[in-house]
């Protein structure tokens, strides 16, 4: 909400446009205010499997489908913040020519809007206009997730409500988010027990120090390479407990901001070794604003 150079008080409406309480619209484009859920989580849940999230609690999760069920988070009222590996994953062989990104817009699937799958199914798919990939990832290194990062533009703006909000993105420079022991959320509709669930799941999980994780990964290997672990990542949870798994790529990790009062996304589902065997590693969001800037040309960053 902002005040008009009028006598009047201007309330942003999801087209960007100004709306005064007579009715009369004001030239100023506005932005969609991110980060404030109409139910916020308020206690720190680190039940195993997740806990199932209230309406309204995460507005921003996006349930994606394009190589099977995946995650995301909304930017704006445009674009979906995503892994991707959700776009090229790691585990599809390249047989002949790679599928062009202008192929996987045409049939990429992106619900918004609720907490159960049913419902996101009835409400239906938001049709996909673009879908870029960062440059620096790798599709064909399975051991190698630097630039785990990817955007999906929609072809029509989102109608903003209580169910359906952006997140924010962190300041740059801002490296507080990172520190060891920071919570945060996890959260979507991946797969828990072998079977995939049909209400978004959350937990939280604190953020890791690097040597730990470094440690943890020492001797382990993914296709007999060691598995990448750069500084374009952190690593959140425990090795003794249940973390993220298949379905849940591509989700934001959220952490909420003291200072300003909103919801950040910190970083982005990206991978771990196995599903319930300890830490998992997210994409360190703060290093790809420039990225994400150049390529949605938005001001809300």
């Amino acid at each position: 909400m902002g005040t008009g150079t009028g006598n009047g008080t201007y309330t942003c409406l999801a087209d960007g446009s100004w709306k005064d309480q007579y009715g009369l619209e004001d030239i100023p484009v506005c932005w969609p205010v991110c980060g404030k859920p109409d139910k916020p989580i308020t206690s720190i849940q680190q039940t195993v499997g997740g806990s199932e999230a209230p309406q309204g609690s995460f507005p921003w999760q996006a349930m994606t489908a394009i190589h099977g069920r995946g995650g995301g988070a909304l930017l704006g009222n445009l674009w979906i913040l995503t892994a991707a590996h959700t776009i090229y994953p790691k585990w599809r062989p390249d047989s002949g020519e790679r599928e062009s990104l202008i192929q996987i817009a045409e049939r990429t699937e992106v619900f918004l809007g609720h907490t159960t799958v049913d419902k996101l199914h009835r409400l239906g798919s938001h049709p996909i206009r673009r879908v870029f990939v960062h440059p620096g990832y790798r599709p064909n290194e399975n051991h190698d997730f630097d630039g785990d990062i990817a955007l999906i533009e929609l072809q029509d703006p989102v109608t903003l409500g209580p169910n359906l909000l952006p997140i924010c993105l962190p300041d740059a420079g801002n490296s507080n988010f990172y520190t060891r022991g920071r919570m945060g959320y996890a959260s979507g509709f991946g797969v828990e027990e072998y079977f995939l669930p049909e209400q978004l799941k959350y937990t939280a999980l604190p953020v890791t120090g690097r040597a730990s994780c470094q440690e943890w990964l020492r001797g382990k290997k993914v296709d007999g390479k060691d598995p990448v672990f750069s500084e374009n990542m952190f690593c959140a949870g425990s090795p003794h407990r249940k973390d993220t798994c298949q379905g849940d790529s591509g989700g934001a990790f959220s952490m909420l901001d003291q200072e300003s009062g909103r919801w950040v996304a910190t970083g982005i589902v990206s991978w771990g070794i196995g599903c319930d065997k300890g830490y998992g590693f997210y994409t360190k969001i703060l290093h790809y604003l420039d990225w994400i800037k150049g390529i949605t040309g938005e001001n809300w960053l």
